[in-house]
């Protein structure tokens, strides 16, 4: 390959490298899940600046073709990263559904104080009727001349 290559080569990971701190900044990015994207740029930023390391590379470990050693590479770091990924949507799934039990449940709740809610302003509705035809009835007996009934409590 020539020089220009690997020069290109280092710009398009520089490159990558700085849209991946754009994302970072911008919050579109977590950095956990971003870690693995940059250490795959820094990684190709050095084999673009120093290439001899992919071609000793390849023959210590005895392959002929040191771009294969390329695709190699680039394979086990994609597994690396969809393995990162996949646990990630894992935690998020159980997140979930951990979320959605925890809702439903408050929901109960809510339902069931709504129910009680009800039964008590039902009960203060009907005490305080019950309290009203005592003060007419006593309105009654005092306009016809009546002497007015001890108090009685009512009990619910």
């Amino acid at each position: 390959m020539t020089p220009n290559i690997f020069l290109f080569s280092f710009y398009i990971s520089l490159v990558f490298g700085a849209t991946l701190f754009y994302l970072i900044r911008k919050q579109k990015l977590k950095e956990q899940y971003a870690l693995l994207w940059l250490l795959l740029s820094v990684l190709m930023m050095i084999l673009s600046l120093f290439p001899s390391i992919l071609d000793d590379l390849a023959r210590l470990i005895h392959i002929d073709y040191a771009p294969s050693l390329l695709y190699l590479l680039s394979v086990i770091g994609i597994l690396f990263i969809l393995l990162h990924l996949t646990m990630a949507v894992s935690a998020m799934t159980q997140r979930n559904v951990t979320l959605v039990q925890t809702v439903a449940l408050q929901e109960r709740k809510i339902q069931e104080l709504i129910k009680q809610q009800e039964r008590i302003e039902q009960k203060v509705w009907i005490e305080n009727q019950v309290l009203l035809k005592m003060m007419r009835s006593e309105e009654q007996q005092v306009d016809e001349g009546n002497p007015a009934p001890p108090c009685v409590e009512v009990s619910t």
